[in-house]
């Protein structure tokens, strides 16, 4: 192969047999041999045989132990240019011209499929060549000239190979305010020096890029309100390489490396962020070093969502400190080991009484509606008798301790015990104190729970009576409400509403399967109707 030849081929991005990957080597791998092959690194690291090694000798470098393959040059695509994906996927060339509406997440913009260009490009405003095999930003001139008004593309997962091609295209789309390049190999060679004010939202999704790596495309955007990184390689983030990100609203960082709360905190000195997504960062607990309980943390000051989803928190302790900050309303906290800790309604009030401003917990609101039941004030009074028998014991224990040493001692477990629940002298000035007697174990607890409650089959018309807990979860009652009446429900599902003497004209749905039927305000002889 020719010197030229060569150099025009390294570095380039090629499809292959499903998947696409960069050439690293273009040679023979024997001295005796004329043979060619390109090195390959994979973007999917599964799919390679080796680290770029053949018969004992390295011929270039993965990132992973098996993301390499040598190929036969005849058996790659070089991918095509944007203009033309642009023609097969939005245009068609014979004379019936036959519109396709479709959808994307940006709500105000309208996308065809085969379209009329000349008479539809004005009203374009969001394009998606995804998996299109862009190699080549040849032709923007024909994109910019036809959809004037584009501010919306989604160029992800294609074949391009460098920032250089990014910046050019978006010197031509002026109006761009969203571009999404995520899982592309784009080298960054730091030569261009251009900004582009007019980027709100850039997505960057599995790039394999460390902080440093986004930092220096992040200087090219300097009114980002938006910005999604996820499925790289960050493990923290620099407090002066965030600067450039002043006006972010909005941060996704799922499945990043980065294990520990103190290597995401320095994001709490952005001074607009108001939306955190933060799932799958393996993070373990959450701890604000620069305050007690009695205050706010000085991080994340307009914070209002917060998602947690699918890591490790396994402590109470986690919950207490978000209740530091001072605006959260909505948190995400599925799939973490505490979760397991409770049944899920017991688990729902603990959080909700830890955290004094939550409105919204896996997208459930926390219901303040006084005319059926306020969710916050049930679930702060029963976290108080929760904990109130603990609560006395350690009171009168400190009460009646007669040494100075059984005294401290004493001290020190109340003061433990307001560390573990930090908000319970601030319940019991809301809601006053959990009565001594109500700590007490009776005999008849267990029956003083159940509720005597008619259950209606509508369908049918059959109706029985039962005694139901009080605390069992709506999804399990159910099930169990289909056992009652075996074989009518088979295997549909079921809504189930209840219908009160006090108000005998009006229904109310038991519209969560995760609340406990007490939390509904269900009282000894209402009706419980099972609905198809």
């Amino acid at each position: 192969m020719k010197q030229m030849e060569k150099a025009e081929a390294l570095g380039k991005v090629i499809f292959f047999n499903h998947g696409a990957g960069i050439i690293k080597f273009v040679g023979p791998l024997n001295e005796n041999s004329d043979e060619i092959w390109y090195g390959i690194e994979w973007r999917d690291s599964s799919r390679g045989k080796h680290n770029g090694s053949f018969k004992g000798k390295q011929f270039f470098s993965t990132r992973n132990p098996t993301g390499g393959s040598f190929v036969k040059p005849n058996k790659v695509e070089f991918g095509t240019n944007i203009w033309k994906a642009v023609e097969d996927k939005y245009i068609q060339n014979d004379e019936s011209m036959k519109k396709t509406n479709e959808t994307d997440e940006n709500e105000d913009s309208l996308l065809y499929s085969n379209f009329d260009v000349k008479k539809t490009g004005l009203q374009i405003k969001c394009i998606t060549l995804s998996q299109s095999k862009i190699s080549s930003v040849e032709g923007l001139e024909n994109i910019s000239s036809f959809f004037p008004n584009l501010i919306e593309i989604h160029i992800d997962d294609n074949l391009l190979n460098s920032w250089t091609q990014i910046f050019e295209m978006l010197s031509f789309l002026k109006k761009l305010k969203i571009l999404n390049v995520s899982n592309n190999f784009l080298a960054y060679d730091g030569q261009n020096c251009r900004t582009f004010e007019n980027i709100e939202c850039l997505v960057l999704n599995k790039m394999n890029y460390s902080f440093n790596d986004i930092t220096k495309i992040l200087n090219h955007f300097p009114n980002l309100n938006e910005l999604k990184i996820c499925f790289n390689l960050i493990t923290s983030f620099d407090k002066m390489s965030l600067q450039c990100l002043k006006n972010l609203k909005i941060l996704d960082i799922e499945a990043n490396p980065i294990f520990e709360w103190e290597n995401i905190q320095n994001l709490g000195r952005l001074p607009k962020l108001e939306i955190l997504y933060a799932n799958q960062i393996q993070l373990e607990k959450i701890e604000f070093n620069d305050c007690d309980y009695s205050v706010k943390s000085e991080y994340f000051q307009n914070l209002r969502v917060l998602t947690l989803n699918e890591n490790k928190i396994n402590d109470w302790k986690s919950i207490n400190e978000l209740n530091k900050l001072k605006n959260l309303q909505e948190l995400m906290l599925k799939s973490n080991p505490l979760c397991q800790s409770e049944q899920d309604g017991t688990w729902r009030q603990i959080v909700i009484s830890k955290i004094s401003n939550l409105k919204m917990l896996n997208r459930t609101r926390v219901e303040r509606d006084k005319r059926i039941v306020d969710e916050r004030k049930a679930s702060e009074i029963d976290y108080l008798k929760r904990f109130a028998k603990q609560w006395y014991e350690l009171k009168e224990a400190l009460e009646s301790s007669d040494s100075s040493d059984l005294k401290e001692k004493c001290e020190k477990n109340l003061k433990e015990f307001y560390y573990d629940h930090p908000r319970y002298l601030e319940l019991v000035k809301i809601h006053g104190a959990t009565e001594k007697i109500e700590t007490e174990i009776k005999p008849d607890t267990v029956k003083s729970n159940l509720l005597s409650l008619k259950i209606l089959n509508e369908a049918s018309g059959k109706e029985i009576e039962r005694k139901i807990p009080s605390t069992i979860e709506i999804k399990r009652l159910k099930n169990i409400i289909k056992a009652f009446f075996k074989g009518e429900f088979t295997n549909e599902s079921i809504n189930l509403f209840y219908k009160t003497s006090k108000v005998p004209d009006k229904e109310y749905e038991l519209d969560n399967d995760y609340r406990v039927l007490n939390f509904y305000s269900i009282e000894n002889g209402d009706t419980i109707i099972a609905r198809h």
